[in-house]
């Protein structure tokens, strides 16, 4: 099967016996207590059963998949930001954060109010705030935390180690931070963009208005230099450093840049 197939929930499966047993862990975002849901599905038919390992009040779970879709959730490089949902007991659209905080990344700024989207980056956080303006914070030790003045409203945004861009409600995109490797020197005659990916390391890529990738900043790997003949994508991702893949106009996928552990070599079943 050629299709690629977007899995975002880990599922663990174990077979044995005639039976299938699918565990998934959700976590309830508002911190408060933590709940393990396990499906079994054999001869029988499927039970589920639910385990809440936090005191006090029960709370509705949300599944891990739900929020990714929704880029509700955001993964650094030691700490993860979420944003919760309507249906909790909680601030709707506030953020919570957690993990390694020595650059504040994951102390989130009294007064931030309800937030659209997070970005996590290495050390330090950004999220579009309820008006489409950018908060950061964290590390600022090469400007990326420091959104610049007159930036705006923004539709997107996306955080790297040491850099930040956003698309801009105009649809152009604005790069800040630092720039050792031209990572935020957009290339003039970008344009108007759909997304963008600034990965874990000094790249980025874009998805243009026809659909096209443009890739800019380090290239010491060629995961900058878009291959000839791509064509038309769905979405990219600038990796988490040295590579880039992407998904295709046919749901295939395409990957190139470093691949010294196999990274850049698209299995067989989604090529």
């Amino acid at each position: 099967m050629k299709t690629l197939l977007a899995i975002i929930a880990a599922a663990s499966l174990v077979v044995g016996c005639g039976a299938i047993e699918e565990e998934q862990t959700t976590t309830d975002i508002g911190l408060s207590n933590v709940s393990t849901t396990t499906t079994t599905t054999g001869d029988s038919g499927s039970t589920t059963t639910t385990t809440d390992s936090g005191g006090g009040e029960s709370t509705p779970t949300v599944t891990v998949e739900s929020l990714v879709m929704n880029g509700r959730i955001a993964a650094g490089k030691e700490h993860t930001c979420a944003i919760r949902p309507a249906h909790l007991t909680y601030t709707r659209d506030t953020v919570a954060c957690w993990g390694y905080d020595a650059y504040g990344q994951s102390t989130v700024p009294s007064g931030l109010g309800s937030v659209k989207s997070v970005a996590a980056g290495s050390y330090h956080t950004c999220a579009i705030k309820a008006d489409d303006t950018v908060a950061c914070w964290g590390s600022d030790m090469n400007g990326q935390g420091t959104v610049p003045s007159g930036l705006g409203s923004v539709k997107s945004i996306a955080t790297s180690q040491y850099h930040t861009c956003a698309i801009k409600a105009d649809d152009s995109v604005q790069c800040w931070g630092w720039d050792v490797n031209g990572q935020v020197t957009v290339p003039s005659g970008l344009g108007s963009v759909k997304s963008v990916s600034a990965g874990g390391g000094d790249h980025i890529c874009a998805i243009k208005a026809d659909d096209t990738v443009a890739c800019w900043g380090y290239d010491g790997y060629g995961e900058s230099t878009v291959p000839s003949g791509l064509g038309s994508v769905k979405s990219v991702s600038a990796g988490g450093g040295y590579h880039t893949c992407t998904i295709k106009a046919d749901d295939t996928v395409a990957c190139w840049g470093w691949d010294m552990n196999g990274q850049g070599t698209v299995p067989t079943e989604l090529q």
